[in-house]
């Protein structure tokens, strides 16, 4: 129904009523006139040419910010990871809540580690006064970030995001494939395995200042902990009473907490089965308020049907077998170490030798 035929059904409704304003207000629907349309044309090519233009700017800003991204890491790759360069590149990690600050205190530079890093060097992370070095896998790599450097004492609130902060800093989020087909196109079993690495704090705000204490007191609280995600009888007969999925079926404890000696620390590490999975976590503390996480998923599989490890396929044996020598490698050095002793410390170790690169030239 076009505004002219609007108009005059309300002008002869208002003859009928009496009321004429009525029929003198209709005439603002009358139809516009040809330089109405015109203009409203004119308009809306004028925006979508603004449109256009935006578009344009925006595919440049970005091929610009590529091809500076590029540059960047091809330097890295030549010279050595640097704080300047991860500091051009921006940051992208943050401390995880509850305590978040959306301010530069809680974020740090992250970079894709496979543009800098060769199989068999090691990822490196430098955070506060620790060194922590890991061997890099010869595997096809899927996630490859990682947080090189982290300074969470450098100012007072840095430190308090970190303490109030459950979730902590993530260092690496890694992964790893060793299933069958063309990569990325994977078909049947993708055979993925990943690691994460996490740097948190120990404080009274998170209410871990004893569980921290000795890798006693730590192991008996993680063997507390993994035991309540196994499932009872009762709660398999409640969830098949409800008709409910119990998302834990299937969950068994593979290896109970324990303490074992990495290179000279002290970790408490555990192992869990769940539906076609398995993982692994260590623990250790750094110093008095800091501690670290490491925890791999390995490929999925039926673990709980298969115990027996050398009936594995081969690409699932290779996965553990890298999980292996990255965990056996694995090294946390302490810079400026004043000797003191340490419950979770058996003796001091070096990080691993930084990568072969070429010097950086000087200035003339």
């Amino acid at each position: 129904m076009n505004r002219s035929l609007i108009r005059r059904l309300i002008c002869r409704l208002s003859r009928v009523l009496g009321l004429v304003s009525l029929c003198t207000a209709a005439s603002a629907f009358s139809a516009p006139s040809d330089e109405e349309l015109r203009a409203k044309a004119q308009e809306r090519e004028a925006w979508n040419e603004r449109m256009r233009q935006q578009s344009v700017v925006t595919r440049a800003e970005k091929e610009r910010e590529l091809k500076r991204l590029d540059v960047v890491y091809e330097h890295m790759l030549r010279y050595g990871i640097n704080r300047e360069d991860v500091k051009s590149i921006g940051r992208g990690a943050s401390i995880s809540g509850p305590y978040q600050n959306s301010s530069s205190d809680s974020e740090y530079g992250k970079i894709l580690a496979d543009r800098v890093l060769k199989p068999g060097e090691h990822y490196r992370f430098e955070v506060d006064q620790y060194i922590v070095t890991i061997p890099v896998p010869d595997a096809v790599h899927g996630s490859s970030w990682i947080v090189p450097y982290a300074d969470t004492r450098s100012d007072p609130e840095r430190d308090a995001i970190l303490r109030k902060s459950t979730g902590g800093l993530q260092l690496a989020n890694l992964s790893w494939y060793y299933g069958t087909g063309i990569w990325p196109l994977f078909v049947g079993w993708q055979g993925g395995m990943s690691m994460e690495l996490r740097y948190r704090a120990v404080s009274a705000e998170n209410k871990n200042l004893e569980i921290y204490a000795t890798p006693e007191s730590l192991r008996s609280w993680t063997q507390k902990i993994i035991e309540t995600y196994v499932p009872t009888p009762a709660d398999v007969e409640d969830a098949a009473r409800r008709r409910r999925i119990l998302t834990a079926a299937g969950t068994q404890i593979y290896l109970d907490a324990e303490p074992v000696v990495i290179n000279g620390r002290v970790w408490v590490r555990y192992a869990l089965n769940k539906h076609y999975g398995r993982s692994y976590a260590y623990k250790t503390k750094l110093g008095h308020d800091r501690w670290l996480h490491v925890h791999f998923s390995l490929p999925e599989y039926d673990y709980n049907a298969n115990p027996d490890r050398t009936t594995y396929p081969a690409a699932l044996q290779r996965a553990f077998a890298d999980m292996e020598a990255m965990l056996a490698s694995l090294r946390v050095a302490i810079l400026n170490d004043d000797g003191a002793p340490d419950p979770f410390v058996v003796e001091r170790v070096e990080a691993a030798p930084l990568p072969l690169r070429e010097k950086l030239p000087t200035a003339p």
